[in-house]
């Protein structure tokens, strides 16, 4: 009863007599597509987490009190920036006693030197005075080395997390003053599993998403593919770049990744023109003969779906005319009438209602 209602609803639609339907006279009636190529790609889904492109903990070498900071939380610093400098007292009597050495050794070694060219004196004390400069000059590099150990300094570019000391704290070596990262760009980790290793290659584009930035889509790359199969799991890790232009990313956010792999252009055609028998998938085509449109049933070979359409890899050729609606009554070799899209949209049945009922 139930599919009578609905037949009798489709002829009203389709021009149909209640009568044709009833007795199963008449070609069917059917609504068609062309086959055409579109962009695909295999979608591999994953989670991962963000992490920072660089990262370090910032300390000191040496111990003593601390004198001057010169950063806040969260600020933004350049590469070299002086942030932190311990007592610098001792070390700069130091550095000064060193070069009073090494500028008495290098006036040594010009006196040792005019009298050697008189012949004055040895050769050996020429050697001595020579070696005795060299010895300053390595002594007031290692003070000065020590006196930069006192210095605490930007390694790269990035912002500084929480000031974990204060002017006056006493620094041993270790401590940590603050933290820093790069977050220019982020670093994410995810496992794929490994029989999908061939399709995932260094440049391989990757889209994600956080429920922390709702709506938000964000694009990068495949960097680096790990060398190793987790034995248990059977995937591969791999690490992708993301761009952080706008620092809406943090390290330590959850991501859902989508890997846009083997990207391609190919023959697809809609889902809901197949027909399934068993193994094997069908569809109808729509041909020519002898003035009359005709439905050829072809057996094709699918690969990849995505959005509704499926990829085409054997059966059909681009530009090929397909039945999308009304596979219900159609049959290899039947007649078929190829009705207008339009009639699907709202107000065409409306239109169709009025002569009909005229007629009866």
């Amino acid at each position: 009863m139930i599919w009578r209602v609905f037949s009798l609803f489709m002829a009203a639609l389709l021009g149909l007599s209640a009568a044709a339907v009833a007795q199963g006279r008449g070609p069917a009636s059917v609504f068609v597509t062309q086959a055409d190529e579109r962009p695909f790609s295999n979608r591999i889904e994953a989670l991962g987490t963000l992490q920072a492109n660089e990262r370090v903990d910032l300390t000191l070498n040496a111990s003593d009190r601390i004198t001057a900071i010169y950063f806040e939380d969260g600020q933004r610093v350049k590469a070299g920036q002086t942030l932190l400098s311990l007592a610098q007292g001792e070390q700069l009597a130091l550095v000064e006693a060193s070069e009073a050495e090494l500028e008495e050794a290098r006036r040594q070694l010009e006196r040792v030197g005019r009298l050697s060219e008189r012949q004055a004196v040895s050769v050996s004390e020429l050697d001595q005075a020579q070696r005795n400069m060299d010895r300053a000059s390595a002594n007031l590099r290692a003070v000065q080395s020590r006196q930069r150990d006192r210095i605490l300094v930007a390694p790269f570019d990035g912002v500084l997390g929480f000031r974990q000391v204060s002017v006056g704290t006493y620094l041993r070596p270790g401590d940590i003053v603050a933290t820093l990262i790069d977050d220019s760009r982020m670093r994410m980790d995810f496992s794929v599993p490994s029989v999908l290793l061939q399709a995932v290659r260094p440049g391989t584009r990757i889209l994600t998403e956080t429920d922390a930035l709702s709506g938000q889509v964000f694009e990068g790359a495949v960097a680096t593919v790990n060398n190793v199969i987790d034995p248990v799991t059977r995937a591969v890790r791999v690490r992708a770049i993301l761009p952080n232009e706008t620092g809406d990313l943090r390290p330590g956010m959850f991501m859902k990744v989508t890997v846009q792999a083997s990207e391609r252009t190919v023959l697809a055609i809609p889902e809901q023109a197949l027909e399934s028998v068993g193994a094997d998938t069908f569809v109808y085509r729509v041909v020519t003969e002898n003035g009359a449109a005709i439905a050829r049933r072809t057996r094709i070979r699918l690969g990849a779906r995505h959005d509704g359409y499926v990829e085409v890899v054997d059966g059909l050729s681009r530009g090929e005319t397909i039945i999308l609606e009304g596979l219900i009554r159609v049959r290899e070799g039947a007649r078929v009438v190829v009705r207008s899209p339009s009639l699907l949209q709202p107000g065409a049945d409306a239109a169709r209602a009025g002569p009909a009922g005229a007629g009866r």
